[in-house]
């Protein structure tokens, strides 16, 4: 037999079939409506079904009153804590370009720090190196000056020097003048840059600050005093910028070191 009569109706097991097909579609639970708890409202239905036929219209209002408190409250809290996410969020970009603009000055003046140090230091190895020099060249004059007068003494070139020797003897004094007024004013601007000579002629040798380059047998002084001052040595900012060129003393053979 067919789904339907010949005049086109359904019978009736095509209408209990549709039937029951629409009863479970509307016993299909819901979805609770969004921004809505599931728990809350399953709390109102479950106070609903206890209190049914026997609660009256009061129950039922105060029970919708406390589900919208609640409901309320949690609005509240949300919109609340939206808020300070937003402020949070909103904060860190300048948080972090602050941070960043602050570790830039920080690089910025390390780095410059770093380059006035290193034209400072390149500035005292000319000046150190300068005065090596002109300190040499005193030396060199105290002696041309000590030996002249040497052999003047010796009698054998008074003749010759007779009429030349004041203008020498003058020229001479000149140069050592210059040499040292030279020698003053390279000292002022290595003590304006912070540097300074190392003290070691008659002290305690030193390894930190001095290199022992050559000794000497001494009976007169405790071993390790210095003797002689071959090559300065200067300290910049409290650290040993050069170390000092020396001659020590050391105890004769048999003598106990002191």
């Amino acid at each position: 037999m067919s789904a339907e009569t010949s005049r086109g109706t359904p019978d009736r097991e095509e209408i209990l079939r549709r039937f029951a097909i629409w009863l479970d579609t509307a016993l299909t639970p819901e979805p609770p409506p969004e921004g809505l708890d599931a728990e809350l409202l399953w709390a109102i239905a479950a106070n609903g079904e206890q209190d049914n036929g026997s609660a009256d219209q009061g129950g039922d209002s105060y029970s919708l009153w406390a589900a919208m408190t609640a409901l309320t409250q949690e609005v509240k809290l949300q919109g609340r804590t939206f808020k300070e996410l937003n402020d949070t969020l909103s904060a860190q970009p300048s948080r972090a370009a602050d941070e960043l603009r602050a570790a830039y000055r920080e690089r910025e003046a390390e780095v410059r720090r770093e380059t006035e140090r290193r034209c400072r230091k390149e500035a005292l190895v000319a000046l150190v190196d300068l005065r090596d020099r002109l300190g040499r060249g005193l030396d060199s004059v105290r002696k041309g000056e000590a030996e002249i007068a040497r052999d003047a003494r010796a009698g054998w070139l008074t003749r010759v020097f007779s009429r030349r020797g004041g203008t020498t003897a003058a020229t001479i004094a000149a140069l050592v003048k210059g040499y040292e007024l030279g020698l003053e004013r390279l000292d002022q601007a290595l003590g304006e840059t912070g540097a300074c000579e190392i003290s070691c002629a008659g002290q305690r040798f030193d390894p930190r600050r001095m290199n022992a380059i050559d000794r000497e047998e001494s009976s007169a002084l405790p071993e390790g005093t210095v003797l002689e001052v071959y090559r300065s040595g200067y300290e910049w900012n409290g650290e040993v910028f050069r170390s000092a060129q020396v001659k020590v003393s050391s105890a004769p053979p048999g003598r106990n070191s002191i």
